[in-house]
């Protein structure tokens, strides 16, 4: 699943790189996670001085990777298990530029690796906070905007699709609806869900729908199809003279009409 075009806004970005790096300095500061005073202090009295040039560093990361996603916002489509993977390589790459100059601090007493090992784990240990309490204020704010701007669905434009021992199996719009087709014991209610075709098989028998279905405007089109007039886009004959409606998207199959039921439905078109 993608994730939504408000991670890429500018807003959403200057969020990030301002209170990452200010979390991560107030939080050190205020209860210094893992004994990390210790840590920054490297032995000679440092703590204030590393913890501000570390503070910098994420700073600057942050700042770089957001302005980057910025920058590749018209090409990227991240899905949420490549988003996360970005955060993290922002994790490392700051406790990565942190171990240079701590590095240097604890030359002789640690060796490198195990440094910047140190300067990984803290930093995850801590920005892990910030980024998923960010991540989850901004993901938020983007369900909160589409409850205010989705349009209300009129009750009255819903079918309820029961199945043969009146259990409720599936509701959906009236208008999302393009074709019921019934076989043997089943009928199949093929609809839209966000522009996709999809496909509900219900058992149940088609006389049993019928009423409800012509009270919210399916038309029958023939003995095993009610359709959705609203949906055709046409209707043409196969190569054997038979009448074929043509519906509005491509998932969907041409569908039957007899002489029967041809002149009702043209009449809706």
């Amino acid at each position: 699943m993608p994730i939504s075009r408000t991670f890429y806004k500018m807003p959403s970005h200057v969020l990030f790189f301002t209170v990452v790096p200010v979390f991560y300095f107030l939080f050190v500061l205020a209860y210094n996670p893992f004994d990390i005073s210790h840590f920054l202090d490297v032995g000679q009295g440092r703590f204030t001085l590393n913890l501000i040039i570390c503070s910098l560093i994420v700073l600057a990361v942050m700042a770089l990777s957001r302005m980057l996603l910025y920058i590749l916002r018209r090409f990227l489509d991240l899905n949420w298990a490549l988003y996360i993977l970005w955060c993290v390589g922002e994790v490392v790459l700051s406790g990565l530029f942190m171990s240079i100059p701590l590095g240097i601090g604890w030359a002789g007493v640690y060796t490198y690796f195990r440094t910047m090992s140190f300067c990984v784990l803290y930093t995850a240990g801590i920005l892990v906070f910030p980024l998923s309490i960010l991540t989850m204020a901004v993901q938020l704010q983007v369900l909160d905007q589409k409850a205010i701007t989705a349009p209300r669905v009129d009750e009255r434009t819903l079918l309820r699709f029961y199945d043969d021992q009146k259990r409720l199996k599936l509701v959906v719009s009236s208008e999302a609806v393009l074709y019921i087709e019934a076989e043997e014991n089943y009928v199949h209610i093929v609809y839209l869900d966000n522009g996709r075709v999809k496909a509900f098989t219900l058992r149940s028998s088609m006389r049993a729908l019928e009423e409800n279905l012509v009270h919210h405007g399916l038309l029958r089109c023939h003995r095993s199809f009610f359709i959705n007039a609203g949906h055709v886009e046409l209707l043409r004959k196969d190569a054997n003279g038979y009448a074929l409606a043509q519906l509005d998207h491509d998932g969907a199959k041409p569908i039957p009409v007899s002489k029967r039921y041809y002149d009702a439905l043209v009449a809706l078109l």
